[in-house]
């Protein structure tokens, strides 16, 4: 069976057949306005047939700059098992998973570190100020996302300062208009099983409640050991999430009230270090916002969030006495936003937030426990503005923010991008921006026999700019973009290019860096509701690292990518997805240099019954996403599952 799947996923890339029209038509808006507001979201109007948007006060500008999207049908029929594979065909976008199913995934975007990429959920910061290496550690599960949004490059100014690679925004699914939900399990190789279910419920025609929660336990798999038997490869995991939203519409805006906890308990080899580690993360996420229209030109949202997170680190999971680490990190905040219709397809809209972020860390040596990362504060207040124009054939936006933190000087950062129509399908934009990033609380306080954080670094900071040509006609969508990234104060860990591998890497801020590359990609969807995505991009990276110094996390930006995805719609209530990458690397081992990966997905549905056939790693390659940590071969997992 695994056979014909490995076979059917690669020729369903390479022709197209003849199948009933499942994809319903999209209608648009008005096109007269510049925005609308919808049950809480603003919706900026892109071109034709595409809607790009999130909270109010302002979306991720699809209409400026290349906005990718990962819609629902994607992660329903794609061949994605988490969020870091659903990202895969995105230009720019590359993730280092430890296993399948986004169990731990650090993200990279336009050669960036994982710390340097911000992550939103509905807008919302997900920011951790322990590490960038939990950025992924979302609180919620991949059946209640209603779809990824990917800004290359800097971020807009409502949103932060320290996307320096770009931005994710993951838009969490509303409660459904109607009472219903599912209810699925699922099975397959290396002993991986699970359950998940999905409830809606209307209380009145005004209130709508969504629960969800799922499980997922895998066995992982090993390799053969030096002189018999097998050897650990830290990748068993057990994951749990719980999501509830609720969503009260008024005559005058809505009520959104939105809580997620996630737990990971996953093996964790060669994490922090070369040894055999584990890790435990609990993630609690809530925010609650009021969207207030005045009923003319100004809309408000007033919100509030927390965030908790906890990583408990085992360096030696047979050993935990030896050396564990404890962390809790908390951070809470408050917004005010608004927006202006100024007339004439311009709008204004600013927020002010406050911050509290804490970490509270202990650790365990030699069976005592004391002071590791140990108790740290930090305070942050900020004003951002923009003003955009986002109709007609030359639109434009321009954006201001200012940071004042505790410790820190205040500092202030800009954007501005522009879009000119040059007809009714060519469209040429450009975009410049500043970035700024305070280091995290692993980068100055980390202390373990393999690395060592410093107290005396300053923040990294610089400047990126992009210009790109997209065309737009018919079911076939290009677009190309060329961008480079300076940076000055680099924060990275290092050590001497001589030194032993058991010798400790030391964060430092690096003098100077430079990213240049290219991106491409090619959507091509039928009337059928067939679709196609092609992508490469190409990245050259140069750090002014000391002399004889070699960095630690270099390697994991790609010298190229080549990726392609898509969905076939079959008869009898069959769809097939499959995503193929390539990816080409500048140094590390074999298996981490290059990798050829084909994922695919055979789904089925017939009334209200369900049933999907995935499939990784198809073609049996060796290949890793971390240097040192070997991904599974062949993995097939089949999930059936009844709606009601």
């Amino acid at each position: 069976m695994l056979r014909m799947f490995r076979v059917g996923c690669a020729l369903m890339l390479l022709s197209f057949v003849r199948a009933p029209v499942l994809a319903q038509e999209t209608v648009l808006p008005d096109s007269s306005a510049s925005f609308i507001v919808a049950a809480g979201d603003t919706l900026w109007l892109a071109a034709p047939l595409e809607v790009v948007g999130s909270r109010v006060p302002a979306a991720l500008p699809g209409t400026l700059r290349s906005v990718g999207v990962v819609t629902s049908d994607d992660l329903d029929h794609g061949a994605a098992d988490g969020v870091a594979a659903a990202l895969a065909v995105e230009p720019g976008v590359v993730t280092g998973q430890r296993r399948a199913f986004g169990v731990q995934s650090d993200l990279s975007i336009r050669g960036s570190g994982f710390d340097q990429v911000q992550v939103l959920l509905d807008g919302y910061d997900l920011s951790d100020p322990q590490t960038g290496h939990h950025l992924l550690d979302l609180p919620l599960a991949l059946q209640d996302i209603s779809r990824l949004e990917v800004l290359p490059g800097h971020g807009a100014a409502l949103y932060g300062s320290g996307a320096f690679g770009g931005t994710l925004n993951v838009v969490a699914k509303r409660p459904a208009d109607e009472s219903g939900g599912e209810l699925a399990v699922s099975g397959g190789g290396q002993g991986t099983r699970g359950a998940r279910g999905v409830a809606n419920m209307r209380l009145d025609g005004l209130t709508g409640v969504r629960l969800s929660g799922s499980a997922l336990g895998t066995d992982g798999y090993a390799a053969p050991a030096t002189g018999g038997g097998e050897k650990w490869l830290g990748n068993d995991a057990e994951v749990y999430t719980a999501t509830a939203r609720v969503v009260r519409e008024t005559g005058s805006g809505d009520w959104d009230a939105f809580a997620g906890f996630a737990s990971r308990d996953f093996g964790a080899l060669d994490f922090y270090a070369p040894y055999p580690s584990r890790e435990r993360t609990k993630s609690f996420f809530g925010a609650v916002m009021r969207t207030i229209s005045t009923g003319g030109r100004l809309t408000l949202e007033p919100r509030l969030h927390f965030r908790r997170h906890r990583d408990e680190f085992v360096l030696f999971k047979d050993a935990p006495d030896v050396f564990t680490n404890d962390h809790v990190s908390r951070r809470a905040g408050g917004e005010l936003c608004g927006i202006v219709d100024l007339g004439r397809d311009h709008a204004l809209a600013w927020g002010l937030e406050g911050l509290y972020e804490d970490i509270d860390s202990r650790g365990l040596r030699s069976g005592v426990w004391g002071e590791a990362l140990g108790f740290h504060v930090r305070r942050r207040a900020s004003l951002a503005v923009e003003v955009d124009r986002d109709l007609g054939r030359l639109r434009w936006q321009v954006g201001g923010r200012l940071d004042a933190r505790n410790r820190y000087a205040p500092r202030t950062t800009g954007t501005a991008a522009v879009a000119f129509d040059l007809d009714d399908a060519w469209t040429v934009r450009g975009s410049l921006g500043g970035v700024y990033r305070v280091p995290t609380f692993t980068d100055l306080y980390y202390v373990s026999p393999a690395n060592l954080g410093n107290p005396d670094l300053v923040p990294e900071h610089g400047w990126t700019w992009d210009a790109g040509l997209g065309r737009r006609l018919g079911a076939v969508a290009v677009r190309a973009t060329y961008f480079e990234r300076y940076e000055h104060d680099r924060i990275e860990w290092a050590r001497p290019a001589d030194a032993l591998a058991t010798d400790p890497w030391q964060v430092l801020n690096v003098a100077t860096g430079k990213t240049r590359g290219t991106e491409t990609r090619l959507d091509w969807t039928t009337a059928r509701g067939h679709t196609l995505g092609v992508s490469w991009s190409w990245l050259e990276q140069t750090s002014a690292l000391d002399p004889g110094y070699a960095g630690k996390y270099t390697l994991l930006a790609p010298r190229q990518v080549l990726a392609a995805g898509g969905v076939l719609v079959l008869p009898a209530g069959l769809t097939a997805g499959a995503t193929a990458r390539y990816i080409e690397r500048t140094g590390g081992p074999e298996e981490f240099k290059t990798a050829f990966v084909l994922d695919g997905r055979l789904s089925w549905q017939r009334g209200r019954w369900f049933a999907h056939l995935t499939g990784s790693n198809l073609l049996d390659r060796t290949y890793q996403e971390v240097p040192g940590v070997p991904m599974s071969g062949p993995l097939a997992v089949l999930e059936v599952g009844r709606g009601f």
